[in-house]
Parts: C-alpha cells; sequence; structure tokens
C-alpha cells in the first residue's frame, strides 16, 4: 500500500488536477499509486475539518476557488449545537446568533448534538451553512433496537434524527428486536459509529418498554442519585418553632387548597376577605420550598438537573424528592406549613391596588377538589350542604375571577381555546378524553396569573433579578402566512405584520367566533404564535397581555419558580444587595437550563401520551369515528377525534383524483372535492403501530 501526504493531495488542488472531483473519482485517480479508499477518505476528512478543504454538492475544492459562490471566506467559524431532521437536512443553533440551515451533503461527519464548527455560505435568507468540523459529540447514550445484517449486529436508534446506526459487534448476545440502551465507544471516519450495550430494556412494541424507552431518549432522569436520597434524610418531617419565627401567622384564617382528584403535591393555597371599604383581599400562598432546599445542595442541583416535574398517565417523574414534594413542602390539609404570601387588595372591578408579599405559616383547612367546587358554583344542594361555610366564600372567588377576567381581555389577553388531553391507566385499561376546563379551573388560574404578576413587578420595579416568564409576539413571517391564510377564508384584518398587538389577535377570535371558520382560525392563530420560555430580561408576555410575568407559583413542580422565590425571600429579608450578582448570573443560566429542559419534558409527555394513545386505538382497528382535519400536507392530512386521538390520512386512501395542496390555503383538492383545515370528516381506523406511534386512517363511505 502506498503512502498518501495531505501536502500532496492539496498541490493536486492547486494545480488543477483534482479540482471539482467527487471523492469517487478521487478513489480512482490514487487507486493508481495503490492509495485505498479508507486512507484517502481519512485524509480528505482531515483536511475539510481543518478548512484546507471544503465540500460542495459532493464536490471538492480549495476554499477560495471561485467556483463556490457564497462562500464567507473571511469570516471566522461559528459555534453551535447541530440538530439534524428525519428528512435528511438539519440546522446548528448558534447561541446569541439564529438556526443556520445544513444541507444534508454539507453535514460532514456530524451527528445529531454534536457541538460544531460551521462556516456561513450565504444563501436567499443568509442563513445556509456547512459543518467544517465536529468540536465535541453530543449524545454518548443511545436507546435503539438490535438488529443484524451480513453478519453483523448493530443497534439502530430511535431518535430519527440519528441517521447513523451503531456497531456492536460480530456477535449476537441479544435478541432480534430488543430495546437496548448503546454506550458509544468510537466514531470511526465514514464508517457507522461504534458502541457496547450497557443495558437491555425489554422488547421492542412491548407499552412498557417503549415509554422507558423515550424517557431515555428525552434524557429525562427518573431514580435520583443515592447523594440526594442521602440528603433527604436530614429534612424535617414537621414545622418546628424555629421554622416560624419572622413569619406572619395565618394559621387561623380559611385558608384551602383546589386541585384535581389525584394531586399529592399541593403547591398552591387560596383565601378571600373583604376590607372594610369592600375591596377583595385575595391571598394566594405558595409553599416555601426554598426553606428546604439550601442553595448549592444536593438536592438543588438535582432539582436544576431536572427543572421540572414530568406527568405521564401512568406516573409523575418529580422534580423534588417524595419527603419533599408530598410531604413537609405540600400544602397539606390540618398541618402546620410555611408559605411565601401574596395578598392582592383588589378593587370591585378588578384593578390590583395593593399587594402585600411575606413569609407565612399556616396550617390549611380544607383539600377541596376542582369537581366539588363546580358544583358549588352550579348550585348543587348536596355540596352547598357539606362544607356551607364555604359556600359564600367560593361563589366571591368567582365574581372575583369574572372581574379579573374581564380586567384581563380589555387589556387583550388572547383567550385561545387549546384542546388538551387527559390519557389515564388503570391497570391494563387505557382512558382517552379531552380536558375540559370549568370555572372552577380558570378561578385558580386567574387568581395564580394575578400573584405571578405581582411578583414580577415587585422584583422588575426595584430593578432586582428575576427569572422571567416571557411570550414574545408572532413573527412577522408567521403573522404573513396567518393574514394570507385569513385572506384566502374572506376574512381581512388591518393591522400590519410589525404592529400585531395582543388585542387584534383577541378582537379576531372574538369576530370568528360568530362564524363557522372558528375552529380553523383559532387553531392558526395557535400555530402562529411562538413559544414560552424563561429569560432573564423582561419581554414581557404577548399572550396574557402583561406587560412583567414570571413563574412563582409551583415551586414543587417547576425550578424557576423556585429561583423566584430565593430571590423574593432575600429581599423581603433585606439579604439582597450582596446576592445581586450571583443571583443575575443564576438567572440567566437557570432560564436557558430550564428552557431546554421544559421543551424536553413537553416532547417526553407528548411522545407518552402519542404512544399511550396508539395503544388505545389499536383496539379500535376497523372503528369509524368523525374528526376534524386538524392539519393538511401535500401527501395527505391529520384528523384528529373528539377524544384528541389524531391519525394520518395518507393520499393513496383518498377518493381517486390528481390532488392539489395549496399552502397558503392548506388545501388538498381534485376538481371533484377540497379537503381543508376544520374540515369535518368520517373516518374508519386502519393501522395503529406502537413503535412510531402513528395511527392511520381512512375515509368512511
Amino acid at each position: 500500500m502506498g503512502y498518501l501526504s495531505e501536502k500532496k493531495i492539496l498541490s493536486l488542488f492547486e494545480d488543477g488536477t483534482l479540482h471539482g472531483r467527487t471523492f469517487s473519482s478521487l478513489c480512482k485517480f490514487f487507486s493508481r499509486e495503490g492509495i485505498g479508499s479508507r486512507m484517502l477518505g481519512d485524509a480528505i476528512d482531515r483536511l475539510v475539518d481543518c478548512g484546507k478543504l471544503v465540500k460542495q454538492d459532493g464536490r471538492f475544492f480549495l476554499p477560495d476557488d471561485g467556483a463556490r459562490k457564497g462562500c464567507f471566506r473571511d469570516e471566522p467559524l461559528l459555534s453551535g449545537v447541530f440538530r439534524c431532521k428525519k428528512q435528511g437536512f438539519g440546522f446548528v443553533t448558534v447561541e446569541g446568533d439564529k438556526d443556520y440551515f445544513i444541507k444534508s451533503d454539507r453535514m460532514g461527519q456530524a451527528l445529531n448534538g454534536d457541538t460544531v464548527s460551521i462556516r456561513k455560505l450565504g444563501g436567499v435568507f443568509g442563513d445556509l451553512a456547512e459543518i467544517v468540523k465536529v468540536e465535541k459529540r453530543g449524545q454518548k447514550r443511545l436507546v435503539g433496537t438490535v438488529f443484524t445484517e451480513g453478519g453483523l449486529t448493530y443497534v439502530r436508534p430511535d431518535d430519527e434524527g440519528y441517521f447513523a446506526d451503531i456497531f456492536v459487534g460480530g456477535e449476537l448476545k441479544n435478541e432480534l428486536g430488543d430495546k437496548v440502551v448503546v454506550e458509544m465507544t468510537k466514531y470511526p471516519r465514514n464508517r457507522c459509529p461504534e458502541g457496547e450495550i450497557i443495558l437491555t430494556l425489554g422488547r421492542q412494541f412491548d407499552l412498557k418498554t417503549e415509554e422507558a424507552a423515550l424517557i431515555l431518549t428525552r434524557g429525562v432522569e427518573e431514580p435520583f442519585a443515592e447523594s440526594v436520597l442521602e440528603e433527604v434524610k436530614s429534612v424535617p418531617l414537621a414545622v418546628g418553632k424555629k421554622d416560624i419565627m419572622g413569619r406572619r401567622d395565618l394559621r387561623d384564617k380559611p385558608i384551602f387548597t383546589i386541585d384535581g382528584e389525584s394531586a399529592k403535591d399541593f403547591d398552591d393555597a387560596v383565601s378571600l376577605e373583604r376590607d372594610e371599604e369592600g375591596n377583595y383581599l385575595l391571598g394566594v400562598h405558595i409553599a416555601d420550598v426554598s426553606h428546604y432546599v439550601g442553595r448549592g445542595s444536593e438536592i438543588d442541583r438535582s432539582a436544576l438537573s431536572r427543572g421540572t416535574s414530568v406527568y405521564l398517565p401512568d406516573r409523575v417523574i418529580p422534580m423534588l424528592p417524595f419527603e419533599l414534594s408530598n410531604g413537609i413542602c405540600s400544602l397539606n390539609q390540618g398541618v402546620d406549613r410555611l408559605p411565601v404570601s401574596v395578598v392582592m387588595k383588589i378593587s370591585d372591578d378588578g384593578e390590583t391596588l395593593d399587594v402585600d408579599i411575606f413569609k407565612s405559616v399556616i396550617k390549611s383547612t380544607y383539600r377541596l377538589t376542582y369537581t366539588f367546587v363546580q358544583s358549588i358554583l352550579e348550585g348543587d344542594e348536596e355540596a352547598c350542604g357539606r362544607h356551607a361555610e364555604l359556600t359564600s366564600v367560593i361563589r366571591e372567588m368567582h365574581e372575583l375571577k369574572r372581574k379579573l377576567e374581564n380586567r384581563r381581555r380589555a387589556a387583550g389577553f388572547i383567550d385561545l381555546e387549546v384542546k388538551e388531553s387527559e390519557v389515564a391507566v388503570n391497570g391494563d385499561e387505557i382512558s382517552v378524553g379531552a380536558h375540559v376546563k370549568n370555572d372552577a379551573t380558570e378561578l385558580i388560574e386567574h387568581f395564580m396569573i394575578a400573584a405571578n404578576e405581582a411578583v414580577a413587578g415587585y422584583l422588575f420595579y426595584q430593578s432586582l433579578p428575576c427569572v422571567y416568564r416571557v411570550h414574545e409576539k408572532p413573527t412577522a413571517e408567521k403573522l404573513e402566512q396567518l393574514k394570507a391564510f385569513l385572506k384566502a377564508l374572506g376574512i381581512n384584518v388591518n393591522w400590519r405584520k410589525d404592529e400585531c398587538f395582543p388585542s387584534d389577535l383577541q378582537r379576531l377570535l372574538r369576530d370568528a367566533s360568530k362564524t363557522r371558520f372558528f375552529s380553523v382560525v383559532n387553531r392558526m392563530v395557535l400555530r402562529s404564535m411562538q413559544k414560552a420560555c424563561y429569560n432573564a430580561a423582561n419581554l414581557g408576555h404577548f399572550g396574557l397581555a402583561s406587560k412583567c410575568y414570571c413563574h412563582f407559583t409551583s415551586p414543587i413542580r417547576r425550578y424557576p419558580d423556585l429561583v423566584v422565590h430565593r430571590i423574593l425571600k432575600s429581599a423581603l429579608d433585606g439579604e439582597i444587595l450582596p446576592l445581586i450578582e450571583e443571583y443575575e448570573a443564576l438567572t440567566f443560566s437557570a432560564s436557558d437550563a430550564c428552557s431546554k429542559k421544559e421543551r424536553a419534558a413537553d416532547e417526553l409527555e407528548r411522545d407518552v401520551d402519542a404512544l399511550y394513545k396508539t395503544q388505545y386505538m389499536s383496539g379500535k382497528i376497523g372503528e369509524r369515528f368523525v374528526g376534524i382535519i386538524s392539519s393538511v400536507l401535500s401527501v395527505g392530512f391529520f384528523v384528529e377525534l373528539e377524544n384528541t386521538c389524531e391519525g394520518f390520512v395518507p393520499i393513496e386512501l383518498l377518493p381517486a383524483g390528481t390532488y392539489t395542496f395549496d399552502k397558503e390555503k392548506m388545501t388538498l383538492s381534485t376538481y371533484r372535492r377540497t379537503f381543508k383545515l376544520g374540515d369535518r370528516v368520517k373516518i374508519c381506523v386502519v393501522s395503529a403501530d406502537i413503535a412510531s406511534r402513528k395511527v392511520d386512517f381512512c375515509l368512511a363511505k
């Protein structure tokens, strides 16, 4: 075998001999000198990684070659995280910049989740780039399924963005179809990554195995570390006399919790009184988790790593250990507990006149459920008679809720109808339905919003650090798409893309509610919205039409709330000044980390819900349902059933004809029939695949 120097390769490019050649052409050229494709490939990869060669459309050039138009040669390389899409392209997110689009032939040796260096290539929108070097491998462990090919054993990752199969040896030690966890050991150039199976989860298509695989794939932690469990042993089981010192005693006040029937951790309790002038005194009392979870403790580090509790149909993966989440931190009925209280003086027309925030000690008098409170609001005699002393308070709370709601609507609050699922598991039985909102759930929702705004305002107007909950207005591109869609429906709006306010979308939804287009307009407005996240800067909350908002009311299950509690208590105790720099740094790091953890938790909850829905629908093969077209693509459309299960109707199963897809109008049509977003259709369940969590429908006759 011959010897190949990188210097020689470069000289051949410089004199034009190898200019613009493909890899197969390079192999053919060097084969005359006894150079194998592996040796050549390694050399070419090294030259590409260090930027001495570039690859475009499968051909290789020198970086300064005039044939490579649009290459920003003089700009420094950028660093970011690569996210690959199952369609074959990807994006690199550069912090503080934007997402850069990566074509399939410009990915180099990068894999999903890797930290990479990229070179900008310009493009129509200026966001095209190529990966020139892998700086750090992202995923050390992956979940996948065992298969064999050519006598060798591989694991195919469940992560659809991770294209490479992982070589795990020549000998088959697991059974074909086993779902396993593989740890990466080597990343050979131009070949499959190599790894070692470290855990067998079970058999593919088994419900619990697939759920466990999803939890691991999303990187959600389940068991607590031994160091955390050891530290938990020192947490007190009851409130002591020293704990009460310096707190306002509210144990004689009628304070109670209102939650779902299955709730076991109680973050919040409420109270309501009237002052001498007839103003409402609304009390929102939130568990003081920070009293028991010290900064930098093992429990604290674990909570930050988790970021949030995750709620699945068959279990909760908590942010805090049981002894805190369901024990000493939880505002359980009939026992002393330590909250941070926010008491708001609210006028008869819903205006907040004053806010009093303080540390307190309470004893919750009742553990009420949404169902019970709703029955009181509906005038149920049995419910009203069971707790007669509460009936007038709950009705007054409902009055206040309506006044707060009216005031928020006047400010532009966007009240979108979001259809949420309720997936429950009872033994082997799965039930699926739509979550029902009522006056009782909305009552607590509006009270928590009021408390969150009050705390955010308290910190903001004192120029103190805070982890804000921000929701930026829709992008100009999304608003233009929404306007085009509305125009196709015959709905004209007079707001400009750069001057759209919450009240504009609120007005649109109000007007649409009087038409047959309401459900589809509601859905498209929802799709145009940006996702809320955490930020150390106060960017406002577009959806709530709030200038200043944070999360304060759920410190048992959300880490940002715990950070806000710490900052707030330091301010209340007069100890904030020496800690401001530390807290400012924490708000930046926690905002970023918790936004990422929240996204992972949301994705996991959606995936697991879809898994259980698929299992549920697998027992409905051949049955007929009526649903709404929820999304239209060029290859078919999705239909959402009343129970929130969704399935796909592929174009091959539609009535015969040549279909045209109109992206702007979201329609799929022939000259005979048009399928559009929001249409009611009758479907029949064709198949339900557990592994992919996909259900297929066909139109029912």
